[in-house]
């Protein structure tokens, strides 16, 4: 957990239980700033105390103004896959728009950035912004980003490093990140040889990659969370890592796109669209192993496979 950061109009603090409540009313306020329905599923405060429990409290800062005490956004800075957070990390927020001024989000991610290199220690940071200015921090704040991407989306990528970063702050911070363990699997030497998958049912809603992984290796969904240090949602590359952790191949390094009516290899990581979300299940010996929906003789209903990643037996 990051510790509390204090700038001079915000207080950036870990999400605490305290925070349903708010947590609630402000999801509400992003979606509708943002035209977007990234937070449609939750429709209750039990809805949103899972969210905050979760998700939302991990890697985050709750942003606060300092005005009204009243929480206003969030603020990430997490770790890039299993990369070395002292090599690179990525950061992203949102704030209310009434608070997205020049001098707001300088001030605000100004700090992050502070953090980052002097806390963290890490040598560089990612973060990207939308062309239409949402979300776009790099864009109003004046700091010495570096674009290096764009997509064809308006999702524009950038970067800065601790060399070109210039800051007002002089802080010292008494915070280590985390380590992550060396393994004691290989591809020579894996965790077991998979001839039967026990079935496990996610434990959240965030963590059907978790839980893939756990079926895979034979083991517990806590102990897969804590080879990834990760508790919400996995992409890929977080998958890909911890298969190699458990000594576990793939027949490919990157997954491969479906194609409808194509036989699936015999045991397969698959990569499912739902409506509203992204979702990893299992599929071993023409069963699906979801970690959502349980044992099946197909996807459900809604589902629409996109892609298939074969792991070797």
């Amino acid at each position: 957990m990051y510790p509390t950061l204090e700038t001079e109009r915000f207080i950036l603090r870990p999400f605490s239980g305290d925070d349903t409540e708010s947590v609630f009313k402000i999801i509400k306020i992003f979606d509708e700033q943002n035209h977007t329905s990234q937070f449609a599923k939750i429709r209750s405060m039990e809805d949103a105390r899972k969210l905050n429990d979760e998700t939302i409290k991990n890697g985050a800062w709750a942003v606060v103004s300092k005005e009204n005490n009243e929480l206003i956004g969030w603020h990430y800075l997490t770790k890039i896959g299993s990369a070395d957070m002292t090599k690179k990390v990525v950061t992203y927020g949102w704030i209310r728009d009434e608070y997205k001024e020049l001098c707001l989000g300088r001030e605000l991610l100004g700090k992050v950035l502070h953090f980052a290199f002097f806390g963290v220690k890490t040598s560089k940071v990612f973060t990207n912004a939308r062309t239409n200015g949402r979300f776009a921090y790099p864009l109003l704040c004046g700091l010495e980003f570096t674009k290096y991407k764009s997509t064809a989306d308006g999702l524009s990528h950038f970067y800065i490093s601790k060399e070109q970063f210039r800051s007002e702050y002089t802080e010292i911070y008494n915070y280590t990140p985390p380590n992550k363990a060396k393994s004691q699997y290989s591809f020579e030497k894996p965790i077991r040889r998979i001839d039967s998958i026990a079935y496990v049912k996610q434990p959240t809603e965030y963590l059907c990659g978790q839980s893939v992984i756990a079926m895979l290796a034979g083991v517990s969904v806590d102990e897969v969370i804590e080879v990834m240090q990760n508790d919400k949602g996995t992409s890929t590359q977080e998958l890909r890592d911890a298969l190699k952790w458990y000594g576990l191949k793939t027949a490919t390094k990157a997954r491969l796109k479906y194609t409808e009516g194509a036989i699936l290899p015999e045991c397969c990581i698959l990569s499912v669209k739902l409506p509203g979300y992204g979702h990893w299940s299992l599929y071993y010996e023409s069963k699906y192993y979801d970690p959502e929906f349980g044992v099946l003789g197909r996807l459900p209903e809604q589902a629409k496979l996109r892609y298939y990643w074969e792991v070797l037996l």
